[in-house]
């Protein structure tokens, strides 16, 4: 496991609080951003090792923003895990278009940010990992079959997600050289955010016949950021139960 803290953006989302907790646990010093005090301070709860940054990542400055975070709490930052998501960039009209402004947020935290952070970190840390978290949809198109109602996809989300695989491929080229490796992890469906009928639903479009658990999120990262990937970067570890193989 690397020397020096691990930072995760979207610290206190579903994802991102099982990482922080998964990593914690673990004994790392632990970074995450949230854009709540309330969330941070519910996270934090007195604990060692444990530091949150407040920060609005839909601000241009937000990474520098951070970096400044990082020199105040007197934290090097070993990895890095981008992790933040924008919920409102989802949104799509009643006719099934994308509004322009939700393009651009959504391209902002999936694809910009993890670069522009990537970026500002390698300068200033001893940074010797970074995971990107996509999606199922970065790789494959929405299936209508798994939802009920009017079919409005939110194309943004799987657009962006997909540049964010291509990303991790031209970092790893671009950080080779400074022996920083970059990957990424694509996730299928996680449960506790859909109805019983959901679950249905996906479990018959899935291999494996069920959506993933909380704690099933944490071991591809846990893997990236350790030493046994010594010699993977570039790489994109698809984590859906075989829902890409279909």
């Amino acid at each position: 496991m690397s020397d020096g803290a691990i930072l995760i953006t979207g610290g206190t989302g579903k994802i991102g609080s099982r990482l922080v907790e998964h990593f914690h646990s673990a004994g790392r010093t632990v970074v995450f951003t949230s854009r709540s005090d309330e969330n941070i301070e519910r996270t934090i709860a007195g604990r060692e090792r444990l530091h949150g940054i407040k920060v609005d990542f839909s601000e241009t400055d937000a990474p520098m923003r951070v970096a400044v975070g990082l020199e105040s709490l007197g934290v090097k930052v070993a990895d890095l895990v981008n992790n933040a998501r924008d919920l409102g960039a989802l949104g799509v009209d009643a006719d099934g278009t994308v509004p322009d402004a939700n393009w651009l947020a959504e391209y902002r935290i999936d694809v910009v940010l993890p670069y522009r952070l990537s970026v500002v970190l390698a300068k200033s840390h001893p940074l010797k990992h970074v995971v990107n978290v996509s999606s199922m949809y970065g790789m494959n198109s929405f299936n209508p079959h798994l939802y009920e109602g009017p079919f409005r996809p939110a194309l943004q989300y799987a657009c962006a997600k997909a540049a964010l695989i291509h990303l991790t491929k031209c970092l790893a080229v671009c950080f080779a050289d400074r022996h920083i490796a970059v990957n990424c992890v694509t996730y299928g469906g996680v449960e506790g955010r859909v109805d019983d009928s959901f679950k249905a639903r996906y479990a018959k479009l899935c291999p494996m016949g069920r959506m993933m658990t909380d704690d099933e999120t944490v071991g591809s990262v846990d893997f990236l950021v350790s030493d046994r990937s010594a010699y993977i970067t570039g790489q994109n570890i698809v984590v859906d139960g075989g829902w890409s193989i279909w």
